[in-house]
């Protein structure tokens, strides 16, 4: 009887610090995480080009090729480079019946950037759905708002293939209630003509993760303002430098006594007061100063 493999698939190219970045701390980790559970890791970091002027979407294609190459029901794990695996006590995996697997993060988006599939036909048919060329040009110039407060903008040129899993399953753009407490996660909630899945197929195939698989919002470190699914930072498993966050060394470390060292250190605390209050509290003085 063969035995399932496991792969993890990683796109990085940079053109800044994080590619340096990468190469010392982020890859290390990962290999440090494969090898642990007989996980063969995949990488591309040169010859990079961004497909429909967009370095996401290599990813996606990535894995269509990649699905090709390997033997059904091998797992495919894959991981944005600006994720730091922290916690490897956890093995990343799909129940039995379960063809694709990923999380709602901490801001509450249904987050494409740490995903598995199992390599059969729904995972595979999926990708070819999230990559279509029809399905592409006929939302890429669509505007939309993310909410009532927000300008227009275009989903499928900031969030790319996360746009298209939306479109696929249903899923309206942006909730402040819950992912977690909506009917059916949102699944359908969104239907349009070219909503490809119904309820029932997407129960029976996909599995969703715990937020804290995909920490995106994360209280102490970020400003908080989608930080809908709190997780505590002991909780994190994968911490997620989304939207261009700095990434942090010490979530590469894997040590949770070294986690509590930094995250209650008095001067970052008070650097991270200063920096999340600063406006405001220039604005007060301001305002005592004129009605003083």
């Amino acid at each position: 009887m063969r035995v399932m493999k496991k792969y993890m698939l990683c796109i990085a190219s940079y053109n800044d610090y994080r590619q340096e970045f990468y190469e010392k701390f982020v890859k290390p980790n990962n290999q440090k995480y494969c090898l642990k559970y007989n996980i063969e890791y995949i990488d591309f970091t040169e010859n990079v080009r961004p497909i429909r002027e967009n370095f996401i979407w290599v990813k996606t294609f990535k894995l269509s090729e990649l699905q090709n190459q390997l033997n059904e029901d091998d797992l495919i794990i894959s991981l944005d480079a600006d994720i730091a695996i922290f916690d490897h006590s956890i093995e990343f995996k799909l129940e039995s019946n379960k063809s694709f697997g990923y999380s709602i993060d901490s801001a509450n988006t249904h987050n494409m950037g740490f995903h598995i599939l199992r390599n059969n036909t729904f995972s595979k048919d999926l990708i070819n759905e999230l990559i279509s060329e029809d399905r592409y040009a006929k939302y890429i110039s669509n505007y939309t708002k993310l909410n009532n407060n927000e300008s227009y903008s275009t989903f499928w040129k900031n969030f790319a293939d996360q746009a298209s899993w939306y479109s696929l399953a249903g899923i309206v753009r942006h909730s402040q209630t819950s992912f977690w407490n909506m009917e059916d996660y949102g699944w359908n909630s969104n239907i349009d003509e070219e909503t490809f899945y119904s309820k029932d197929q997407l129960y029976k195939n996909v599995q969703i993760l715990p937020s804290k698989f995909n920490v995106t919002e994360l209280r102490g470190e970020t400003e908080g303002n989608y930080n809908i699914n709190k997780v505590r930072y002991f909780h994190v498993i994968n911490r997620h430098f989304a939207g261009g966050q700095k990434f942090k060394k010490i979530w590469y470390k894997n040590s949770k006594f070294l986690l509590h060292l930094y995250y209650w250190n008095p001067f970052r605390l008070i650097s991270l007061f200063f920096n999340n209050n600063l406006y405001r509290i220039i604005g007060k003085f301001k305002s005592l100063i004129k009605n003083g």
